[in-house]
């Protein structure tokens, strides 16, 4: 054993540790793409709150249904020239141009929608279809371009933390909303998310270079010369069956969601008219919007705390494959028991698990499917599927859940049913899209145990004196490009080392203090664990005393 000189954990990659698994250098892109992700949320959420009341002061309050509609036809253009921008700004040197280009456009856009409306013009229902369209490409594009920096091992630990930044952001964003907007107005939460958004597009120019040679993409492809036909956009989605497969888990998603969301504003709108005092409108709709005020919040905590601290340890446990079956399987159970009881206080609990659910692990999952794939499949074919292919379930979702319920006259415990029978199908999906997704990342994914390059000596230490002993860093080593190392120090017999003994794992450092005038030995085994589970150990004698 020796101490070398090599790369150490800083003070954020040691924080950053507690919640994954961190190589020492990856701190750096990891910090920075959490603070793009914080501000891209933290700024969405202020400006998703104001989107509404803009509509309601215009008078437009009857048109809002169609705004979804009109986003999916406008996306439905905007995707065939997306894929000829991100041709030509592919064969530019830096990863970052199509998600900063992207984002400048909708920060000047976002600005000149503060000066209209402090002149005074109507932009409720623009404003509207811009914010849904902002929401869908640039966060899209934003983990395309994080997919494009970090190799899949290094994306599947790392990603969590970013997506855990996302959820603070709008958390934070959604909580502080009403006040900033009580202070600055409409017009100024526009130009304050303005100046926030900017921080993440001055960001991305420098998050390439921090990325770790053993933690970055393993390959970049060339665009093609020819330039591409207008539907390159939904053929790339069509020739791959893993694309296809995931754009079709989006629509059902998305038509489990409406449907769920229907049962439970039916339930609530039910609880308000039956607990109020009064049926008078105002009582009514005050009930309603405290009831979506608490759920929301709730919703959105339990994201957070499930992202940051269960979705690592699940991508951990069961890797990416079998993070997808989480959500569906709870949407069975959580429906089925909605069917056994039908009472609010289940609909409640079991909607704001699904949707906390949704929101943090299966929103993480569904972007790092996209780890494995070309280039072009994660700019193009990610950018077709979140954001037209979402926009489109969400638009068979209404027609679905008004057809159901007005035209048939579906009840409840009909939704309730179709709704089991959806997540039974996304199960199926989630098993066939894992399935290619392990087919996809064999080669850059496979998975080998952690080696033994060196033995460790036996030591011979004074009692009653402080040493220091570090494992040197080729001691264990990991032959899959973009893995990380955690490690173990155990006693041989008891497994817990005594207390005169203290262990850093992430610097590999032992700290020995036996008392004074003490005097034995201690057997020690140190244990190496890669992200996916296998070990390496060894073991080696330490003797205290005089």
């Amino acid at each position: 054993m020796k101490t070398i000189a090599m790369r150490h954990f800083t003070k954020s990659e040691r924080f950053l540790s507690l919640f994954t698994t961190l190589r020492a250098g990856e701190g750096s892109a990891a910090l920075l793409l959490c603070l793009q992700a914080f501000f891209l949320m933290f700024s969405y959420y202020l400006l998703k709150v104001i989107r509404e009341p803009l509509i309601l002061a215009d008078g437009s309050a009857e048109l809002k249904a169609y705004t979804t509609a009109m986003q999916a036809l406008l996306l439905m253009l905007i995707v065939p020239y997306f894929a000829r921008l991100y041709q030509r700004a592919s064969i530019r040197v830096g990863k970052h141009l199509v998600f900063g280009n992207t984002l400048l456009f909708f920060i000047l856009t976002l600005l000149g929608f503060a000066v209209a409306y402090k002149v005074g013009l109507p932009i409720a229902i623009v404003f509207y279809v811009w914010l849904g369209i902002f929401s869908v490409m640039v966060l899209t594009l934003f983990w395309a371009f994080a997919t494009d920096l970090f190799n899949p091992k290094s994306g599947q630990r790392i990603f969590p933390l970013i997506a855990a930044a996302t959820a603070l952001g709008a958390l934070l964003g959604a909580g502080s909303a009403n006040w900033l907007d009580t202070v600055l107005g409409h017009g100024g939460v526009m130009i304050f998310s303005a100046i926030l958004l900017f921080l993440p597009w001055w960001l991305c120019r420098f998050t390439e270079a921090h990325i770790p040679r053993d933690s970055e993409a393993i390959t970049v492809e060339a665009a093609s010369p020819a330039p591409y036909p207008l539907m390159e956009g939904f053929q790339i989605v069509w020739r791959s069956r893993y694309l296809t497969l995931i754009a079709t888990l989006v629509i059902v998603l998305n038509l489990i969601n409406t449907n769920g969301e229907y049962i439970l504003a039916s339930f609530v709108t039910e609880q308000a008219t039956s607990s109020t005092s009064t049926v008078a409108p105002a009582a009514v709709e005050s009930y309603i919007t405290r009831f979506y005020s608490q759920y929301l919040f709730l919703t959105t905590t339990l994201s957070f705390l499930i992202q940051l601290i269960l979705v690592p340890r699940i991508f951990d446990r069961i890797g990416i494959r079998g993070a997808l079956y989480v959500l569906p399987i709870i949407m069975i159970a959580s429906y089925s028991l909605i069917a056994l009881i039908p009472a609010m206080l289940v609909v409640r609990a079991t909607m704001v698990m699904e949707n906390s659910v949704n929101y943090s692990l299966q929103t993480t999952t569904r972007h790092a499917l996209f780890l494995p794939v070309d280039r072009e499949e994660k700019y193009v074919g990610k950018h077709t599927i979140d954001t037209f292919f979402f926009r489109v379930g969400d638009v068979l979702s209404g027609g679905f859940v008004y057809l159901a319920s007005a035209v048939v006259g579906l009840g409840i415990v009909g939704f309730v049913g179709i709704n089991i029978t959806l997540a039974v199908i996304l199960l199926m999906l989630s098993h066939a899209i894992g399935k290619h997704h392990g087919q996809s990342a064999k080669k850059s994914m496979g998975n080998m145990p952690p080696l033994v390059c060196a033995p460790l000596e036996d030591l011979s230490i004074p009692a009653g004196i402080l040493s220091e002993i570090q494992i040197a860093a080729e001691t264990f080593i990991d032959p899959d490009v973009g893995d990380a190392l955690r490690y173990q120090a155990f006693a041989t017999h008891s497994e817990k080392l005594p207390g005169w003994i203290k262990f850093d794992p992430l610097a590999r450092k032992f700290q020995f203090h036996p008392p004074a005038q003490s005097q034995g030995r201690v057997l020690i085994r140190v244990v190496a664990r890669d992200f996916d589970g296998l070990e390496a150990e060894l073991s080696f004698s330490l003797d205290y005393g005089n």
